[in-house]
Formats: structure tokens, C-alpha cells, sequence
């Protein structure tokens, strides 16, 4: 059985407007707090933007679905990937108030603010963040679904791409004081390199989101005729009736995660594209295990 679509695009959109309502009142109230200033105005404005911007695009959607309900065509490619491909060609108009707000505040916080304003800023730049991080997702996942991914399959040497993965998250896992190394490794893998290192990003990312102390650690093995790529964490683990939503979009599982669960979904689809394939395991008490499993190949030699 095929798994659930990624997202419901309406709902996402109801989202995204909710989530831009609530940085509109946060500037209003820190508009209020310092007094009517060029910033606060542009600030609310731009917030005020994006809330017309969903508004228009959520309308856009539906009459977008109606239109194509109403049309009889044999042909008609499935839903899933109309949809897919819908939240994909959105991708420029949603990350532009973004981006525009992630300015207007980098802007704001270079001035001399009291304490208490600086503190709604560094919470609107927070939140601004984890929302483009969510929305980069989102549309990353709607390319595979209408099938806009190129993956082009050669052999991958995987020490220098888990040397990169590694690199990526080390601020991270700086900031949040845990421990994260790599084992070397000379395997290769059939696999394409951009698609392999994003996976990869992916299982890390979740890894260290979920670890509270210890660390997290990247490595291999073989196993037969694939190669089995695995991320260890010293989480407290999950409980295994939970593990089978891990995948789910939109799970309880997920809802408590930053990314909001979507990055490990994310890397099932991108493994899938690439012939492979992502699970977990897990033990409460003693972390958990994500793997990712994709065909051996002898390492190309030299001509």
C-alpha cells in the first residue's frame, strides 16, 4: 500500500497564514513597546503582506481543485503527484515573504532595542526560521512526489560524503554540547551523491534533534550485496509502538519535532528515488538506530 500523500496542500497553507498571523500581532506588540518607528512599521507591513499573499494563494488552490475535479480526463495524472506538483510550482511565491520578513528582522535586531523588544525579535527571527526550514521540506517532498527530482545513479565513494554530511551539523551539534563523529569507511555505493548527502543530512539532523546529551554517531556496514548506512543517537529511544509513525506525515510522533517530522520524511522519499530504503529502531532507554540501505559496488578504478 502506498504511503499517505506528504501533505494536504490546504491545510499547509492554513499553516503557514496562521503561523504568519501570529508574527504580525508579535509586531504589532513589539511595535507598540518601542513606539511608532520606521522598522516596526515595514515589519508589520511585510507580515501583513504574507497573510495576503497565503490569502490569494489558498484561493488559488481551491479554485485550482475545482477546475480539475470538474474536468473528465482518462488520462488525468493521479492526485498525489497533482498535488505534488502544485505545492511545487508555489515554492517561489511562498519563500518570498519569508525571506522578506527574515530580512526585515536581521534589520531590526542590528539596531539598539531594550531587552524586552530584543527578545520578541530573536523569537520572530526563531520562528521564521523553523518556518522556511519546514517550507524547504514540504517542497522538497512535493518533487518527488510529481517526480521534478533528477537522480542520477553512479558509484559514491562514502567517506567524503559522510565527511560533508558531518560538517553540515556540527554547529548544531555544537550548540546543543553533543558529541558527533563519523566512522571512516571505504565502501562505495550505488546511489546519486546530492540525493545521498541530503538523506543523510536528513538522518543526522533528526538524530541530534531528539538527543538531549551524548552524541551522535555516522558510520557503515556491509551486508551482503547492500551497504547499510547507519546513524546512531543516545536519545531515551522510542517506544516501539510509535516507531511505525515515525514516517507518517503529519503523526503525533512528528507534531513534537521541530521540523515537525518532516525531514525523516523527506529521506524515505529521496532513499525510495534511489532504490533504497530508510527505517528505525529503537530501544527506550538506549537510543535509536536510523538506517539506510542501498546496493553495494566495487570502488571504480582508476583508468
Amino acid at each position: 500500500m502506498p504511503e499517505r500523500s506528504a501533505v494536504s496542500s490546504a491545510t499547509f497553507l492554513s499553516a503557514i497564514r496562521a503561523a504568519l498571523a501570529a508574527v504580525f500581532i508579535s509586531s504589532l506588540a513589539l511595535l507598540v513597546s518601542r513606539g511608532v518607528s520606521v522598522q516596526g512599521v515595514l515589519w508589520c507591513a511585510v507580515s501583513c503582506a504574507g497573510l495576503i499573499v497565503i490569502g490569494v494563494l489558498l484561493d488559488r488552490y481551491r479554485s485550482s481543485l475545482e477546475a480539475e475535479n470538474l474536468a473528465e480526463d482518462a488520462q488525468a495524472v493521479s492526485p498525489l503527484q497533482r498535488e505534488g506538483e502544485f505545492l511545487s510550482s508555489l515554492g517561489h511565491d511562498l519563500r518570498q515573504p519569508a525571506q522578506a520578513i527574515s530580512l526585515f528582522a536581521a534589520t531590526l535586531s542590528a539596531h539598539p532595542l531594550p531587552e524586552s523588544s530584543r527578545k520578541l525579535v530573536t523569537g520572530i527571527e526563531a520562528a521564521v526560521q523553523q518556518l522556511s526550514e519546514q517550507l524547504e521540506a514540504v517542497f522538497n517532498i512535493a518533487k518527488v512526489e510529481a517526480g521534478q527530482f533528477e537522480c542520477h545513479l553512479t558509484p559514491v565513494g562514502l567517506e567524503d560524503v559522510f565527511a560533508l554530511a558531518v560538517a553540515n551539523q556540527l554547529d548544531e551539534a555544537h550548540e546543543r554540547q553533543l558529541h558527533l563523529r563519523r566512522v571512516t569507511t571505504a565502501r562505495h555505493v550505488i546511489a546519486d551523491e546530492a540525493l545521498l548527502l541530503r538523506t543523510i543530512d536528513r538522518m543526522l539532523a533528526h538524530a541530534l534533534s531528539i538527543t538531549k546529551e551524548g552524541g551522535v554517531v555516522l558510520g557503515c556496514r556491509q551486508r551482503g550485496a547492500v551497504v547499510v548506512i547507519e546513524v546512531w543517537d543516545s536519545s531515551e529511544g522510542i517506544a516501539a509502538e510509535i516507531l511505525p509513525a515515525v514516517f507518517v506525515p503529519g503523526s503525533v510522533y512528528g507534531q513534537q519535532l521541530a521540523d515537525r517530522g518532516l525531514g525523516l520524511v523527506l529521506a524515505r522519499r529521496l532513499a525510495t528515488l534511489m532504490g533504497g530504503h530508510v527505517s528505525i529502531s529503537s530501544v527506550l532507554g538506549r537510543g535509536c538506530i536510523l538506517r539506510l540501505t542501498l546496493p553495494l559496488v566495487s570502488a571504480p578504478t582508476s583508468a
